[in-house]
Parts: C-alpha cells; structure tokens; sequence
C-alpha cells in the first residue's frame, strides 16, 4: 500500500514539473509577445482608436485522474489540471514572431535609407565641407533646390492615426480609395486624384502628426515606376488631359501646348531625353526621385514597403493600425507583378548614354531601396554596371 502511494505521488510530481514548465515556455513567448508591442509604442495607435481590443482567447483545459485500480477505497483519485494552450493562442503566438520578422524588415530598411543619406551628406544628416566628391555636391545640389515641402506629398488620416506619402503608379490611387472609404466616402477612380489635397495636413500641425501616426510610403522598382508613368501620361492618355497637354509639347519641343493635339505622340526615348535635359526641380511629381518626393532624408518613416512585397507589408500596416478591424477592402492583396518584363521592352530602344544618364539621376532611389540597374545595362556588354 505505501508503494502505490509512493508511485501515485510520484506521478503527480512529474505531472506538476511538466505543467510548469509548459507555464514557463508560454510566460516566455507572452515575454516576446509584449517586448514586441513596445518596440512600436511611441508611434502606434491605441487599442479601441478606433478598433477593438484583440480577441481574447480561453485557455482549453482537461483532467488526468490517476487511480490504484485494485484498491479504489485506500487509494482515492488524483486530479490534476494541466493548462494546454488553445489552436487561437498558438496561432496568436506564431502571428507575434511573424510580426517582429516584419518589425526587423522595416528597421532594415530605414537603417539602408539613412546610411544612403549619410553618405551624401543629405537632409538632417551632416555634411563634409572639406569634400570635393562630386556625386555627393550633385545630390545636395538637388535636395536644396527642391522646391515642395514635406507636407506638400503626405496624405493625413488623423483619426486612424495615418501618415502617408503618396507615390504616383505605386499603390497611390489604392490608398487615396481607403482614406476615402475611412471616411465615408465612394469617389470614382476619375476622382481618386483629389485624395492628395483632400487629406492635406498643413505644415504646423506635421511634427505633431510625425510623432503621433503611423508614417509610411510604398516604393517599387524606379524604372518600372518610369516607364509605367509615361504608358499612362503620353501612350495611353487622352491627349486633352492635363499632364499629356503640359509635358508632350516640352517633350517634343513644340512651340505652343495646342500644337500637341495635331501632331504624334512622344516616344520612351524622346521621353527620356527630356528628362535628361531639364533639372530634377522641374520634374513633375509622376517622375521625380522618391527620396526627394517623400524627403526620407528629413523624415524617418516606420515603414517602407514595396511593390514586390506589397502583401505581405499592406497586411502589417493593417494590423498596426486598426484597419484589419475594419470591412475595408485591400485592393492590392492579390497582385501580381510583371512591370519588369515591361519596363524592360522599353528600355530596348535606349542607348547606353540614356541608360546611365537615368540611373545617375535616380541612382539614390536605387542605393536606399535596394534596387538593381543591371539587368538594365546587361545588354550593353562594354559596361560593367
């Protein structure tokens, strides 16, 4: 009789071990879970502004009852609960690690943007005047004379905490649908345009909305991004629009704007000898340089994400900021890439003087967002990019 009671008690000591240690594993990752929380807190939208708290998530629990078969009488029955963690709570917990891989992506990123603008001597960051590096004097020519302020390209969502710097033909007219919808309001894609002024923050309020919002942009590859603008501005547009009327007759060096209803459309590479011949300062706002639209160099951004990994990162900025909560629409989820293949066909028809002369101007949007020129230049055998 005293060794059953010594084998029951037994069990229940490795039965206890076991529990605790379980307790232990999940104390940790709980751990992580909010170490990863505060990695986010100076920027990050309160819980219930307006989502609603997380779903909480009952622990699933059963009872192991250990029983002397002989002699039930002597031997009374031992419950033991032991606490397992629900299918939701481990989902929950495999979401938590997926979001801190994506936190340490966007710290990536930004660590890649601000040592392209230390390098340069660019924005906030300070400059060598003894240097006599002529990239560096060309890049910090361009920033200074730059005309448009910070908050000329943000788009504001103050109740959902969201600042954004719109790109024209990467995910623009998208976000302009959602800050419309947040809103309450259905405006036709002919209409989307009107988002950039209707969200508008004005400059005295942006220091504040910098602290306080979510700051973010989405890049994608500049010369798909190029070659996307000019499809949509001068192959595609009607040739009354407004962008097509303004730059198809400087394009074509036509001496009056209604000469350019009467005469052929611009081609990619007379395009490109524009772009080419005119300073950066007179760049419409389809073509100019990320880094000088968005002013990354003035302004550090939570996220950056990208045309290639737009999912994946609209999904974190849906969590992060309340919208997953909502019955708001992600209208670029299931997109599929192929600007490459088409950027390229165009880019057949330039010579290797274009080429390059394009790259140095956008050659900074290359460095800070990890992009590649050579399968631009491959073609051109002499050149080692």
């Amino acid at each position: 009789m005293v060794k059953r009671l010594m084998l029951a008690k037994l069990g229940f000591v490795l039965l206890l071990g076991f529990s605790g240690t379980f307790f232990l594993g999940f104390a940790s990752q709980e751990t992580t879970e909010k170490q990863g929380t505060e990695k986010w807190s100076k920027r990050r939208l309160q819980k219930g502004e307006p989502s609603g708290e997380a779903h909480r998530t009952e622990d699933t629990t059963f009872e192991t009852v250990a029983e002397d078969g002989e002699n039930n009488e002597v031997d009374k029955a031992i419950k033991i609960t032991v606490t397992l963690a629900s299918r939701e709570k481990k989902a929950k917990v495999s979401k938590i690690i997926e979001s801190e891989n994506r936190i340490e992506l966007y710290k990536d990123r930004k660590i890649q943007v601000s040592s392209t603008c230390r390098k340069y001597g660019l924005g906030k960051f300070p400059r060598d005047p003894e240097s006599e590096d002529e990239e560096s004097s060309l890049y910090q020519k361009m920033g200074d004379t730059f005309p448009w302020p910070p908050e000329k390209s943000l788009m504001y969502q103050e109740p959902w905490h969201l600042l954004y710097c719109w790109i024209h033909k990467v995910a623009s007219s998208s976000w302009s649908k959602v800050f419309f919808n947040l809103k309450g309001k259905q405006v036709p894609t002919s209409r989307l345009h009107e988002a950039a002024q209707q969200f508008s923050i004005p400059s005295i309020k942006l220091p504040s909305a910098i602290s306080n919002s979510l700051l973010f942009t989405i890049v994608r590859h500049p010369f798909e991004r190029l070659v996307s603008a000019y499809r949509d501005k001068f192959e595609l547009s009607k040739k009354y629009a407004y962008v097509y009327t303004m730059y198809a007759s400087k394009i074509l060096g036509l001496k009056s704007l209604t000469d350019t209803q009467r005469v052929r459309r611009p081609t990619f590479s007379e395009f490109v000898d524009y772009l080419l011949r005119v300073p950066v300062q007179q760049f419409n706002d389809h073509w100019v340089p990320y880094w000088l639209h968005c002013h990354v160099c003035e302004m550090e951004y939570d996220i950056i994400g990208k045309m290639e990994t737009i999912a994946d990162d609209m999904e974190f900025i849906a969590e992060r900021s309340g919208l997953a909560a909502t019955n708001i629409t992600l209208p670029w989820t299931n997109r599929r890439n192929s600007g490459d293949n088409i950027s390229l066909k165009y880019f057949r028809d330039l010579s290797v003087d274009q080429v390059m002369g394009l790259y140095r101007i956008y050659k900074l949007d290359f460095e800070m967002f990890g992009y590649q020129v050579t399968p631009y230049v491959r073609r051109f055998s002499e050149l080692v990019p």
